[in-house]
């Protein structure tokens, strides 16, 4: 009889992660730790053993596998991956985008029939990358718990799709040139809110120049609590369905705001994944508003990961994204209209 081990999805992913963190990253120790934890037959073992020189996004095979899967259910729960319709396109590659469109006219009989062009742009999504590093004790590293190790791989996604989300939805962040994609709502200029949510919504729609065909709200669970009733019974604090177009609830969207989304103009571009640990390293043990800057020396006190026997899990991924359609984006600010809370 053979046993088939059923694990929830990105777990051999998170046990590589683990095995290379007990191992401080030497991939034959961390091969006779994952064959030890969870059997020669495992894929974690199986990536450390075929692993060679290069890194782990050269790899194929199965690491693609655990890579792809686990990333899947971070952008599964993402409001990227909730969003229908948008583009993938290649990273680096030039891509055309029309500007404007032709137009077309009625014509007399017997009259020439006038012209119209089409205006194209070309430009490349550049590959940049999102990191998560994740720190955890040696103690929940080792432990045999199977809850211990779902422990890690929930957080693990969870820094990811938190990053994901702040970055793709916050009005401020403009994007920084080769580090970052600015935020889809990054430069719209917000309608004001008034205490009457159905009149809000006609205005939000009236001033949106996106495809309403490929239309999404987005908003916090707060706001989509707050828009419930008999006349909009399709939506909840999950999202749902609102004025017949889909909504998704996302504690990452701004306070009070509801935005609405044209997808057909997203483009969204990912490349290949990466993973690191150590336990030696020195970390820096802040969520945001680093200092340290390696490339100048500077910085604040940085915390050893072997005097604090703890473990730091790095996971990167490429990915970029733009709007590609000017008005594709709007959204009304100072939503009020129930002291329901997220």
């Amino acid at each position: 009889m053979v046993s088939v081990e059923i694990l929830p999805k990105g777990m051999n992913f998170t046990r590589l992660a683990l095995a290379l963190a007990l191992s401080d990253g030497d991939d034959l120790n961390a091969a006779g730790i994952a064959e030890a934890r969870w059997g020669a037959s495992s894929a974690p073992a199986r990536i450390l053993r075929s692993v060679g020189a290069g890194t782990y996004s050269d790899m194929g095979g199965e690491f693609k596998a655990a890579a792809t899967e686990f990333f899947a259910v971070v952008e599964q729960l993402s409001v990227l991956g909730r969003l229908a319709g948008f583009r993938r396109v290649p990273l680096r590659t030039r891509m055309l985008t029309a500007t404007s469109g032709t137009s077309a006219f009625w014509v007399e009989e017997g009259k020439p029939k006038p012209v119209s062009t089409m205006t194209f742009a070309s430009g490349a999504l550049a590959s940049l990358k999102i990191a998560a590093l994740a720190i955890v004790t040696e103690e929940l590293a080792m432990s045999l718990d199977p809850a211990a190790e779902g422990v890690v791989r929930r957080d693990m996604i969870r820094v990811m799709v938190e990053a994901i989300d702040e970055n793709l939805l916050d009005p401020a962040n403009s994007g920084v040139a080769g580090v970052s994609p600015a935020s889809i709502t990054n430069g719209v200029t917000p309608i004001s809110a008034s205490t009457d949510p159905t009149a809000d919504l006609r205005v939000l729609i009236e001033n949106f120049d996106g495809n309403l065909e490929s239309a999404t709200f987005i908003m916090t669970p707060s706001v989509a609590a707050s828009l419930a009733g008999a006349d909009r019974p399709g939506i909840g604090l999950r999202g749902g369905e609102l004025l017949g177009a889909p909504a998704v609830a996302s504690r990452s969207a701004p306070a009070d705001t509801i935005i609405i989304i044209d997808t057909s103009a997203l483009a969204l571009g990912e490349g290949p994944s990466e993973i690191r640990t150590s336990r030696a390293a020195a970390i820096e043990m802040l969520d945001d508003d680093l200092d340290q800057d390696a490339t100048t020396g500077t910085g604040t006190s940085l915390v050893s990961l072997w005097q604090a026997n703890c473990l730091g899990i790095l996971a990167e991924k490429q990915m970029n994204w733009e709007i590609q359609r000017a008005g594709a984006v709007s959204m009304i600010a100072g939503t009020d209209y129930s002291p329901v809370v997220s």
